[in-house]
């Protein structure tokens, strides 16, 4: 059963939680009930449509995260959005560009009530180690000097209860409802897209404009790694398939940097990134 259902998305209830600056960010808004997955639809349309539109539906079939995974979607109770937006600068000057967006989703969900929500590097919004919401960031360059992303964000607002030997979900997770004390509208949902919405779209711009730098010190105040011990899975390494060390920040690219104990008892600090690694707190 759902802890709660919702109406179904409305178009202009989603835009009433745009502020007037971000409604001009918003050249689109698509609205379906069912898709395969919004960031695949999104990548389906000509380059010119993508930049500046959203796509949300109320049920993906073959939602999609990080690392192949895929995303379990029912209909009724959660938020699956896709944003695309072009950059002035090549793919590999943007490995930034999923932490910058988990920052603005957890900003978000902490306006709608989530007081709690963390980021787990680089882009897992969890809340006392369960999963809130998750985010698959697609880049590829499209000019010399130019590049495309299309921005895949699901958030449980309200998640069925599925029986342990039917789940489909590999890790501890929560929602929305079970977050906030208060009962939930029926339009909330419309209410958590428009405001996710809002924060991703200035988001992007300021990221556009000013880099990261505008969004370091919200990182720090929402990384729930840093300082923890870890193991990093390396993905495609067998012959080093896991180290284990303790989280020291993130580099200059958006990497999670890990000291690790070295021989003779002189610690080395390693670099992973976003595409090759899932880090476990220990």
């Amino acid at each position: 059963m759902l802890t709660k259902t919702f109406r179904a998305f409305g178009p202009l209830a989603i835009r009433a939680g745009l502020a007037a600056d971000t409604r001009t960010l918003l050249r689109q808004l698509t609205v379906l009930e069912v898709v395969d997955s919004t960031n695949l639809f999104l990548n389906s349309l000509p380059l010119a449509e993508q930049h500046g539109h959203a796509v949300v539906a109320d049920r993906q079939e073959s939602g999609r995260g990080r690392r192949g995974r895929s995303w379990h979607s029912p209909p009724g109770g959660n938020i699956y959005l896709s944003v695309g937006w072009q950059f002035a600068r090549p793919a590999d000057a943007l490995l930034q560009l999923p932490l910058v967006v988990a920052v603005t989703v957890a900003r978000a969900l902490q306006q709608a009530g989530v007081s709690a929500a963390g980021i787990k590097w680089p882009n897992d919004i969890l809340v006392a180690g369960r999963k809130l919401a998750g985010i698959l960031v697609e880049l590829r360059q499209h000019a010399a000097e130019g590049a495309v992303a299309v921005i895949g964000v699901g958030v449980n607002v309200s998640m069925p209860t599925i029986p342990g030997n039917q789940n489909p979900i590999e890790q501890a997770w929560t929602d929305v409802c079970s977050q906030v004390p208060e009962p939930l509208a029926e339009d909330f949902r419309d209410s958590l897209c428009g405001l996710l919405l809002d924060e991703l779209l200035r988001g992007l711009e300021l990221f556009a404009s000013q880099g990261f730098a505008a969004f370091a010190a919200d990182w720090a105040r929402l990384d729930i790694l840093r300082g923890k011990a870890v193991d990093v899975s390396i993905s495609g390494n067998p012959a080093q398939a896991t180290v284990s060390g303790t989280v020291s920040g993130i580099s200059v690219r958006g990497g999670l940097l890990v000291r690790c104990p070295g021989t003779g008892g002189k610690d080395t600090v390693r670099e992973f990134l976003a595409g090759d690694v899932s880090a476990r707190l220990s």
